[in-house]
């Protein structure tokens, strides 16, 4: 089941013309310490460098992450480069003992979640 507290803080980005990355970072008892949004300026992807959400979770003292990101073309279907990045991102938080929760792909409003689907 997707948290619907996660859709409402995710809802700003849904509707955005190009593709946003955003991060909430989390305690342990899952309170919002922080929240990032990192616009690409692209219309079809966003890069954000492992290394800045590491970092960004370690500064913030989170020991939990949720992702999300917006699909402007109003398809919330994961694409394969999604499923990699989400791995890649869940290794690298997991390697500093930081969970990833979940990664949520939202387009207008249907939201698709990875965690809900098996996928982390």
């Amino acid at each position: 089941m997707i948290d619907p507290l996660m859709i409402g803080l995710f809802a700003p980005i849904s509707r955005a013309a190009t593709e946003v990355a955003a991060f909430a970072y989390l305690d342990a008892g899952g309170r919002l310490l922080a929240l990032r949004h990192v616009p690409s300026g692209e219309a079809l992807r966003v890069e954000v460098p492992i290394r800045t959400i590491a970092g960004d979770a370690l500064a913030f003292g989170a020991d939990l992450v949720v992702m999300a990101h917006n699909h402007p073309s109003g398809d919330a279907e994961p694409s394969r480069d999604d499923l990699m990045a989400t791995r890649r991102i869940a290794t690298a938080l997991e390697a500093l003992g930081i969970r990833l929760v979940d990664h949520l792909v939202l387009a207008g409003d249907a939201v698709t979640s990875l965690r809900a689907r098996g996928l982390i």
